[in-house]
């Protein structure tokens, strides 16, 4: 099975669990992990704690918040040693649903890296695709 963490600073990854929670119910393979709020600042810790909650030999897919932050950074000496773990980092919610709702069967490491190659994952600035929209208009 595959389980996922979404991790961040502060409430981020509490946050963008609770729109997905809106939009699909509740997931029984997702947890979260706010950190340096609420008296939350040991970050060893933490990941020691939530990889002994995470069956062994289950895929684990670990999505933070930002590149080069301590979160990520923490999580990066994890992929190192456990065996079938993917960290996927920079994440937002289509990207998010997306490998939430990929069959279970697809090898995980393939599907991260069409997920997060995919058009509608990526992120967009909308004046430039109206502006696009406009010029196309006028012909």
């Amino acid at each position: 099975m595959r389980q996922f963490i979404i991790a961040s600073h502060a409430h981020f990854a509490a946050g963008i669990n609770e729109s997905i929670s809106l939009l699909s119910g509740e997931r029984d393979n997702v947890r979260t992990l706010s950190m340096y709020v609420d008296g939350n600042n040991d970050l060893a810790a933490e990941i020691a704690r939530m990889l002994d909650e995470t069956p062994e030999g289950d895929d684990l897919v670990v999505c933070t918040d930002l590149f080069g932050g301590s979160v990520n950074n923490g999580f990066t000496t994890v992929i190192q040693r456990r065996p079938n773990t993917y960290l996927v980092t920079n994440v937002n919610l289509p990207l998010l649903i997306q490998l939430l709702f990929a069959e279970e069967g697809r090898d995980t490491a393939e599907l991260i890296r069409e997920t997060c190659a995919a058009e509608e994952t990526r992120i967009k600035f909308v004046n430039d695709l109206l502006e696009s929209e406009d010029e196309d208009d006028e012909f």
